[in-house]
């Protein structure tokens, strides 16, 4: 995974959340990432992240527009010694968004990871992702009640269900992220 795979992903998942149409979109107030939920390591794994503050990531957001539906995001790297083995998106969405919607998280889900994926508890949490095993590569996304976090890893010198345990669990259980009721995720 390179720097540049990591910024294109970024842009991608960006880009995915456009509203579609041809009326103007209100300009909401931006509602910043709350950037101290990320530990900097995940000690059982030996891993590091990185807030990573190039100006390639501000100009990926910027470059879409108001017809973004991400109000903020921000990027992580995840390495594993300097080996770049993972990256870290969480984004807060705009109020025309909303996650406790069935129909909304689909669509965010969908256009990350595709019409291939399943869904998986990370400590009673349902998580979404799809996994590659004969590449060790992986991608999660789960839901706040304003944001949503998409993990991607991949490599063999990292268990990515392992990672992406530790480290849901971790930033789904800070105060700042605020929790979708379990009900609204159906029985």
């Amino acid at each position: 995974m390179t720097r540049l795979a990591t910024i294109a992903a970024l842009a991608a998942l960006l880009v995915a959340g456009c509203a579609g149409g041809t009326a103007k979109p209100k300009v909401a107030p931006v509602v910043p990432v709350p950037t101290g939920i990320v530990p900097g390591s995940l000690p059982a794994e030996k891993l590091t992240l990185q807030l990573d503050t190039a100006t390639e990531v501000k100009q990926a957001i910027a470059s879409v527009g108001p017809q973004l539906l991400v109000s903020d995001a921000r990027l992580w790297e995840l390495h594993f010694g300097q080996r770049l083995v993972g990256a870290l998106q969480l984004a807060t969405l705009k109020p025309r968004v909303n996650p406790a919607h069935a129909a909304d998280r689909a669509s965010i889900v969908g256009q990350i990871l595709g019409a291939e994926f399943h869904k998986i508890q990370v400590n009673g949490l349902p998580v979404w992702t799809v996994r590659d095993d004969g590449s060790q590569r992986a991608v999660y996304v789960w839901f706040g009640a304003h944001e949503f976090g998409v993990l991607q890893l991949k490599g063999a010198s990292i268990s990515p269900g392992q990672v992406a345990d530790d480290l849901i669990a971790r930033i789904a259980g800070e105060p700042a992220w605020q929790a979708l009721p379990p009900q609204v995720y159906g029985p």
